[in-house]
């Protein structure tokens, strides 16, 4: 596991990774990431040596800004001349080379718009061009989204338990792990009494996944 993941917490470990995002900072943020504390050090006793040798200068004087380069600099957005914010656009040679193309070569202008125009591909990929993450939440809307449910479940039936979800709602308080497996043992059998088949699934981690990029 020590070689396919980062381990955040490890000295010998020479990238700044965002826990958040798992964007590896580059050389310049990483050097005023480093260097923060020293230079907040810096600009506190610049601003007690004012206080001391100033009277007009007050306690609650602002402290100026330092201007240093964090993990949020690797997303900031732009502008366009309609204030609306942009982050990413299709390039517009690239769309203004394909009409040439198509006219020049039999392509299927509509196959060719089927697919993305911009530099990444959003499906994979945030508009900072950071990996998008999955989100399980989104795909279970999107599954319940055109399903009714059922008021009678027909037999013979199957159930399926989130795992994780089951060992959260339980009260495990001053238990012991064998109590604590009995009582999920008990849910599940309530669960499924009823069913022919049930499966329990919890979150499992596969040598080859999309999250290796992290």
């Amino acid at each position: 596991m020590e070689n396919t993941w980062l381990n955040h917490m490890c000295p010998d470990e020479e990238d700044l990774v965002s826990l958040s995002t798992g964007t590896v900072a580059p050389p310049e943020v990483s050097r005023d990431l480093l260097r923060a504390h020293a230079v907040g050090e810096a600009a506190l006793q610049e601003f007690k040596t004012r206080l001391d040798e100033d009277q007009q200068e007050k306690f609650h004087s602002k402290l100026k800004k330092q201007g240093l380069k964090t993990f949020a600099n690797l997303s900031v957005k732009r502008k366009s001349k309609n204030s609306q914010d942009i982050v990413l656009k299709a390039d517009r040679k690239l769309f203004s080379h394909m009409i040439l193309v198509a006219e020049s070569r039999q392509v299927n202008m509509k196959d060719v718009l089927a697919y993305p125009l911009g530099p990444l591909p959003w499906a994979l990929a945030n508009s900072d061009g950071t990996l998008r993450k999955t989100n399980k939440a989104a795909l279970a809307r999107e599954l319940e989204k055109n399903v009714s449910a059922a008021e009678d479940i027909p037999t013979p039936s199957a159930s399926i338990i989130d795992g994780m979800g089951l060992i959260q709602k339980l009260n495990g308080s001053n238990k012991t792990f064998g109590q604590v497996a009995e009582l999920a043992f008990t849910n599940i059998l309530h669960e499924g009494e009823q069913n022919k088949r049930t499966d329990i699934v919890f979150d499992v981690y596969r040598s080859t996944s999309i999250k290796q990029a992290e």
